[in-house]
């Protein structure tokens, strides 16, 4: 009996260890970090297949988590600044922003909610002190639109993209962005490849324009309805003092998508007509303003990655299409030609073109008489003639983004509180983001800085400048 005792105990004392040691329901059930949370890998392919800026160049995926408001953005100045020489109305102030990716926060190749909240415009708006309506991607998508992270540097510069928390789904054939759900009235009114005339909602020409997928988020039907395009939309909006920052993003796209090849989007040009300009007309009418030119893009390091020396070690012979529409080829000349990052340039770095090797104008940049694409990207007839005289009538003052642009790339640019400004890109710099075309949030902070010193100059106001030692490595 004994040993059936000390038996039947022997199995009542591992029992009972055994339920003490196994977890709940509750315990086991795993938490779900809502700011990791994938994406569908399906849906991941559709937005690569359908993004010339995500689509390129991968090396995989990646997660990041979202990172909040209070890890991006410095404090607020502890004293507002006096704005009665800009307001219309005594209490009252509202700053509204026009432009186009780099108004928007666009970086990384997407757009997300930590490059939002870093753009310029609501920085400046931080600064000044006043209320500045965003149409951010929410927190649990504040991933946006996915974007990239530097994967490799050689022979070209490689990616992984970020695939968690991200506001896009599909919707028939193609993707759609998450709508901004928070606020009908916006102040912000920046949208990434939107052309500089604001003509249009959703373009029907330009198949491989995808601005309205980023006017959709915001614009309801009602809007669409009692508007006719996004230049009336904006035209009809009241506000003391407007940003205006157009021309960039179709330059960026132009060369993106055409290699240079036809008319620049910016030749368009007399004052009287050029739409982005009636609208700084009517503007002017009701608010004061000021205006920022418009930058060399051929000049920013994505487009210049491939050097000779890259071209020379593929150990094959390349010709180049002689005009977009022409069916003769010759030789690539190095002295006078420059491959651009294409898809079809990508399959020559990775090998799967070789011998002889055709390319579209598109892939290249050209100097070749009669087919100068290079005079044609480069911004300075704009910027002088059109920028100038429309700013001179409406006595605006420009933020001469151009020249910024080019004492940053020549070197040795050092911030106001001391921080140097490094554009070396894909690895080592601190001012082009992980796309190569546009600015980190320090970068961006560098720019709020030159536009409210403009506008302290002009106005006579005296808005503090942003400590850019706070954006460093943000």
């Amino acid at each position: 009996m004994k040993k059936i005792f000390y038996h039947l105990l022997l199995i009542y004392l591992l029992l009972s260890q055994t339920i003490a040691c196994t977890p709940t329901i509750t315990e086991v059930k795993e938490e779900i970090d809502p700011s990791i949370v994938p994406s569908s890998p399906t849906l991941i392919e559709v937005i690569k297949s359908e993004s010339n800026w995500l689509g390129r160049f991968n090396a995989g995926d990646t997660i990041i988590k979202v990172q909040s408001a209070k890890e991006v953005l410095p404090e607020k100045p502890s004293k507002a600044p006096d704005l009665s020489k800009l307001q219309k109305e005594q209490g009252k102030f509202r700053l509204v922003s026009v432009g186009g990716s780099l108004s928007a926060g666009f970086r990384d190749g997407g757009l997300y909610r930590s490059g939002q909240l870093t753009a310029f415009p609501h920085l400046i708006a931080l600064q000044m002190g006043v209320s500045f309506t965003q149409p951010l991607f929410s927190e649990a998508e504040g991933n946006g639109t996915g974007y990239k992270v530097i994967s490799g540097s050689e022979p070209l510069a490689s990616f992984k993209m970020v695939t968690n928390n991200l506001g896009v789904i599909s919707e028939g054939k193609e993707t759609v962005y998450s709508p901004f759900k928070e606020n009908t009235s916006i102040d912000q009114f920046a949208f990434p490849e939107i052309n500089k005339g604001l003509q249009y909602f959703r373009p029907l020409s330009l198949i491989t324009d995808g601005s309205y997928k980023y006017l959709n988020r915001v614009v309801t039907s009602e809007i669409t309805t009692k508007f006719k395009t996004p230049w009336e939309w904006i035209d009809s909006q009241d506000g003391d003092l407007f940003i205006f920052e157009l021309g960039l993003s179709d330059l960026v796209r132009y060369l993106s998508l055409t290699g240079g090849g036809g008319i620049s989007s910016l030749d368009a040009g007399y004052v009287t007509t050029s739409r982005e300009f009636l609208l700084m007309r009517s503007v002017s009418k009701k608010a004061k303003g000021v205006m920022l030119n418009v930058p060399n893009v051929a000049e920013f390091p994505y487009f210049k990655q491939i050097t000779t020396d890259k071209v020379t070690k593929l150990g094959v012979k390349i010709f180049v299409q002689i005009s977009v529409h022409s069916e003769h080829f010759r030789p690539f000349d190095p002295s006078i030609d420059r491959l651009l990052p294409t898809a079809t340039v990508e399959k020559l770095f990775k090998g799967e073109l070789k011998g002889e090797v055709y390319l579209k104008d598109t892939d290249v940049l050209s100097k070749e008489d009669g087919d100068d694409e290079v005079t044609n990207i480069i911004s300075n007839s704009y910027n002088q003639n059109e920028v100038t005289r429309i700013a001179k009538e409406l006595n605006w003052p420009i933020v001469d983004l151009n020249s910024l642009y080019k004492r940053i790339q020549a070197g040795g640019y050092v911030t106001d509180d001391g921080i140097s400004i490094n554009p070396a890109w894909p690895k080592g710099g601190n001012f082009f983001s992980a796309d190569g075309v546009y600015p980190t949030a320090l970068g961006q902070a560098v720019i709020a800085n030159e536009v409210i010193k403009t506008m302290n100059a002009h106005y006579g106001i005296q808005i503090p400048l942003l400590q850019t030692r706070f954006f460093v490595n943000k």
